[in-house]
């Protein structure tokens, strides 16, 4: 029978997993390669919300999209944006958008516009 909430440890893999309604929802482990202790969070189902205070890196990058490899140094305390699968179009009204597309970091602003980002 499958656990339907609450937090089931897996000793085999020093895995933390979070369960809901059958689904697991979180999991805290060391699975991700960029994390080099036991201080991984996988969200597995929905969003990341925080309401009050910072996201802060203080020794590696923040990465958005499907992670790769640097192929040579790689950067610390960066903002890596890796390509996105669906680039976004039309406006946004209130807000702006960086993202990557075909290697190039472009932006979309709340009137439409989308361009390269300036070097």
């Amino acid at each position: 029978m499958a656990l339907r909430r609450g937090f089931k440890w897996d000793a085999t893999n020093s895995r933390l997993s979070v369960y809901v309604d059958g689904t697991e929802v979180a999991r805290l482990d060391n699975a991700d390669p960029y994390i080099t202790s036991l201080n991984g969070l996988t969200v597995t189902t929905g969003n990341l919300i925080n309401t009050a205070g910072d996201h802060r890196i203080t020794a590696g990058n923040y990465r958005l999209g499907a992670v790769s490899p640097f192929s040579t140094t790689e950067p610390t305390s960066a903002m890596c944006f890796y390509d996105a699968a669906t680039a976004p179009v039309g406006t946004i009204t209130t807000s702006s958008v960086l993202y990557a597309a075909a290697g190039v970091l472009r932006k979309l602003i709340a009137d439409g516009t989308d361009s390269a980002v300036e070097a």
